[in-house]
């Protein structure tokens, strides 16, 4: 398994566990893992080119660099979103706009790797 399968898999994995806490309503889960969803996409999308990120700071770089520039803002979003979860995570609301976002991601990214994701 190449580099790019395995943050694949592992993005589908965080993928089903996100979808699968929002659908429990165990609403501060969901901003937690949609970012390591988005993580592992850009994790994915570095290894198509042989690269290793590693860090926030160079993912959020790759991000800006691919997103174009609404899906770039939604990801921004998503991050604070993360944060507001944490401390106000038992209302549904943020987390509803944390799956839409995130679905859009997930799209964006089979769309340019042309493949479906789970």
């Amino acid at each position: 398994m190449n580099d790019f399968q395995k943050h694949l898999e592992i993005m589908k994995e965080k993928l089903r566990a996100t979808r699968r806490a929002y659908r429990d309503e165990e609403f501060t889960v969901v901003g937690d893992l949609a970012i390591k969803v988005v993580e592992q996409a850009l994790e994915a999308e570095a290894a198509r080119d042989r690269k290793h990120l590693g860090d926030h700071r160079k993912r959020f770089e790759l991000a800006e660099e691919i997103f174009p520039g609404k899906m770039f803002i939604e990801m921004r979003k998503l991050w604070f979103i993360y944060g507001d979860l944490g401390y106000d995570g038992t209302k549904g609301n943020k987390a509803e706009r944390a799956m839409r976002i995130l679905e859009e991601i997930v799209q964006f990214f089979e769309k340019r790797w042309g493949i479906e994701i789970e």
